[in-house]
């Protein structure tokens, strides 16, 4: 019986015990590498932990980031404990951040994440050549340099109905898009031919953009 008192006693102490990491936090935009749109962001850390298969937690660190979108802190984790690390979002940003991140239980963890500042898009299309309500129109739109970061299709495949006839769409409605150098792509069926085009257009941070698709 004292052995098994001596084992459990050894066991809670190394898994209670606390180890001091550091932790540096840098937002960096994608495109530029800058951080200052996450200039005075706050962070917190959240530890949290299961006794009797109820998860509890508890706030064991906050701050800001500064001017460059950056922070370092010393931490304490428990060996037996899960430490979450999350960073508000300012309001302009459209892509990335970083809504948690698990710390691991090591001397230091260097926490980079990337964003996007946001633009105004529109983008119109008009059939200035239509030849019969058999006329099909389709295209989509994506950010150059990595599609996972924003994809648009538009009347694009079989399960979506195509832009038919000689409709046009022309709408005075800018949507929030995060910056930076987008492709857009189109095809044209009519009854003489399939025709298809490629180009490209750039949006600004808080700046608005209007692409018309003329086919």
């Amino acid at each position: 019986m004292k052995n098994l008192i001596f084992i459990a006693v050894i066991f809670f102490f190394a898994t209670s015990c606390k180890k001091e990491t550091s932790v540096i936090i840098q937002a960096q935009d994608y495109i530029t590498g800058d951080g200052s749109a996450y200039a005075g962001q706050e962070y917190a850390v959240a530890e949290t932990w299961t006794p009797f298969q109820e998860t509890k937690s508890e706030i064991v660190a906050t701050g800001f980031l500064d001017a460059n979108g950056k922070a370092s802190f010393n931490l304490k984790m428990k060996n037996n404990r899960r430490y979450i690390l999350g960073v508000s979002e300012p309001d302009d940003v459209c892509y990335g951040g970083l809504n948690q991140y698990y710390l691991d239980h090591i001397e230091s963890n260097l926490v980079n994440f990337d964003y996007l500042t946001c633009g105004y898009l529109n983008i119109n299309h008009i059939n200035v050549n239509c030849e019969d309500a058999n006329d099909e129109f389709r295209f989509k739109y994506y950010y150059s340099a990595d599609t996972s970061i924003y994809i648009y299709w538009a009347f694009w495949g079989d399960d979506v109905t195509n832009l038919m006839g000689c409709q046009n769409a022309v709408f005075p409605v800018f949507n929030e898009r995060p910056v930076g150098n987008y492709t857009v792509e189109w095809e044209v069926i009519r009854t003489s031919g399939t025709t298809t085009g490629t180009d490209s257009f750039t949006i600004n941070e808080n700046d608005t953009t209007t692409y018309v698709i003329e086919y």
